[in-house]
């Protein structure tokens, strides 16, 4: 195995889509780092995701509507949130049910983080030039097929466009006719600023461009402690110790058990998702296709289709809950042709890292500037990872005059 150096300039803590893309940023700015991944590129939160890099769908979730929703399907194993109080996530409950109150403060961040992802696709466009990430520009088709489906195709139509995104309206037979595999649909909205791209492909291409433009990557590292004491940052880990001048946080959901090694409070929960490939391209299209009344996405990707959908909090972190998958398999069933009957090819479930307030936290440690903190995305890991790089590469440059504070990591004090 080999072995780590034992100094850096920087040290990336996380080598999913906001490590990496942070990595890559540096790189183009003739910044080196070393990269430390608990476990092997690829096989995180940020590979399992529904693959869309999507303006249209970058919502603050802690929101009345969410609160509302996660109430109404407190009992319903199968609802698409799942809402329980394990003794260990209630002070983070707390703290997300008193933000989702605040319906203000909900379409703020929320017109940030369209904002947000209006410059990653940007980005997202430019990397995919230089490192062939795979980006699709096809948007994303949105279908509704419930009693309502006028009315609530109206109401997100209606949001997004006084946003400033482009959508245009279908009824079933322009949809049949845009998208052949999907049935049983009422009405369509295509979000035209939307693209996808396989998340695992995304990966591995940002981490080959991150190592192209000076970065070091090591797997199979744990980060053990983080000592502030020094005039450099002292780095304890399972392979060994590492000093350094800057550190970036950037270990999904794992970064909150380095709350205090860092001075923050990194108040995340472990929001469990899953996703349900199925092989062969016979039902894949041309875009992810969002089944609205069921909360399920269908990706198109290399030769499978990929079904994502749920959002579990304070559930078991291991557990597969086998309800849930079976509702995200039959709403595959009901909409797209070929998958009656067929078993998938893989079964994933992993964990997004969500903040108590669902906006991610991207800045300065409040009690050590040496300590950039990068996380707590949801379910937006792929489509802010580059903006998210982006902007944790200005904190460790000093580019950034003051935190975003609708992004300070202070915010939690």
């Amino acid at each position: 195995m080999e072995a780590l150096p034992t100094t850096a300039d920087v040290v990336i803590v996380g080598g999913g889509s906001i490590g990496l893309s942070t990595a890559y940023a540096l790189g183009l700015r003739g910044v080196s780092s070393v990269v430390l991944e608990r476990g092997q590129i690829g096989v995180g939160a940020s590979s399992g995701t529904a693959c869309m890099v999507t303006p249209g769908h970058a919502e603050r979730m802690a929101s009345p509507t969410s609160l509302r929703e996660g109430v109404r399907h407190l009992f319903d194993a199968e609802a698409p949130l799942k809402l329980r109080g394990r003794p260990s996530e209630l002070a983070w409950i707390v703290r997300f049910t008193a933000a989702s109150a605040r319906g203000n403060a909900a379409d703020s961040g929320t017109a940030h983080l369209r904002l947000m992802a209006r410059r990653s696709l940007e980005l997202h466009r430019a990397w995919n030039d230089a490192l062939k990430t795979g980006l699709i520009e096809e948007g994303t088709l949105n279908v509704w097929t419930g009693p309502n489906a006028d009315e609530d195709r109206a109401a997100i139509v209606a949001d997004q466009r006084a946003a400033g995104m482009t959508l245009i309206e279908l009824d079933a037979a322009a949809v049949a006719e845009l998208e052949p595999s999907v049935r049983n649909v009422t009405v369509g909205a295509l979000c035209t600023d939307d693209g996808h791209v396989d998340s695992l492909g995304f990966i591995q291409a940002v981490a080959a461009g991150a190592r192209s433009v000076g970065a070091e990557i090591y797997e199979n590292v744990e980060l053990v402690r983080i000592d502030r004491s020094g005039v450099d940052l002292r780095i304890e880990t399972t392979r060994g110790v590492m000093t350094c001048g800057q550190l970036v946080l950037a270990a999904g959901v794992w970064s909150r058990h380095f709350a205090d090694d860092v001075g923050s409070a990194i108040p995340l929960t472990a929001a469990k998702g899953y996703h349900v490939d199925y092989a062969g391209a016979n039902a894949a299209g041309k875009r992810p296709i969002y089944l609205s009344d069921e909360h399920v996405v269908g990706t198109p990707l290399a030769g499978r289709l990929r079904l994502a959908g749920t959002m579990e909090i304070g559930t078991d972190p291991d557990l597969i809950d086998v309800r849930r998958v079976n509702a995200i398999r039959r709403a595959g069933e009901h909409h797209f042709d070929g998958l009656v009957g067929t078993e998938p090819a893989t079964i994933w479930k992993g964990l997004r890292p969500l903040s108590a307030d669902s906006m991610p936290l991207i800045g300065p440690s409040p009690s050590d500037r040496r300590i950039t903190i990068a996380t707590g995305h949801g379910m937006l890991g792929i489509t802010l990872g580059p903006v998210s790089g982006e902007l944790a590469a200005d904190c460790v440059t000093g580019a950034a005059a003051a935190p975003d504070p609708l992004l300070d990591p202070a915010r939690f004090r």
